[in-house]
């Protein structure tokens, strides 16, 4: 339990997620000014691109570390690294991926998957799904608290720039991850076991579109 808090709270890479969605630029230019506008993107990023991309892969990282089939994670990499997907997602995931891993060398707790993975991290370099998945597996034997958890991290990641760049209140940004629970669970449950070759991710530049339009799921 430990480890997964520690997991959780780990320092996230500059940029990352908020240079992806553009959550600082909006912020400063004015675009971004309240939290039903931060709730909004969220929803579609969650929905559109976080999840059935990252989550997906998240979930078959923790089923290939959890059952000892390392040997698989190449594979799961590979669907990240797949030219179908958004350059910046695919950007944003080996950039966040890569600072994840090197942070969580400093914890104990996770040196032997370190010792197992590490070459495969070393050659391909490591996406952020592939890295909280293989290490979330030491924390929880439930796939769908990992995805869950995976999904959770990405949210705050993306709150916690909105509240500093607009800025929000902190408790407006508590509120805004409270009220995610329902929506992070029901995904979780949607993902888990989902084969890698289904993942898709909307291109951030139609996320921000539809969010901001309200065309998609509405509050």
């Amino acid at each position: 339990m430990l480890g997964l808090v520690q997991l959780i709270e780990s320092i996230p890479a500059p940029g990352g997620y908020s240079d992806c969605f553009q959550i600082t630029s909006l912020a400063q230019g004015g675009y971004l000014r309240n939290a039903d506008q931060v709730k909004q993107i969220l929803n579609v990023a969650l929905h559109e691109s976080i999840g059935p991309a990252e989550g997906v892969v998240a979930g078959a990282a923790f089923r290939a570390a959890r059952h000892g089939e390392l040997d698989q994670l190449s594979k799961v990499s590979g669907a990240l690294s797949n030219h179908q997907l958004p350059a910046d997602i695919r950007g944003a995931s080996l950039q966040m991926g890569t600072h994840l891993w090197e942070l969580s060398r400093r914890w104990e707790w996770a040196q032997p998957i370190h010792s197992q993975v590490d070459p495969l991290a070393n050659k391909d370099g490591v996406h952020n799904a592939v890295a909280f998945g293989v290490l979330v597996s030491e924390t929880t034997a439930q796939q769908v608290r990992a995805i869950a958890m995976y999904l959770f991290r990405a949210a705050r990641m993306i709150i916690n720039s909105a509240v500093q760049t607009i800025p929000l209140d902190e408790s407006d940004g508590l509120r805004m991850l409270s009220s995610l629970g329902p929506t992070i669970s029901e995904l979780a449950q949607n993902y888990a076991d989902r084969p890698i070759d289904r993942i898709m991710a909307l291109h951030p530049s139609l996320v921000l579109q539809a969010a901001m339009s309200g065309t998609l799921y509405p509050q």
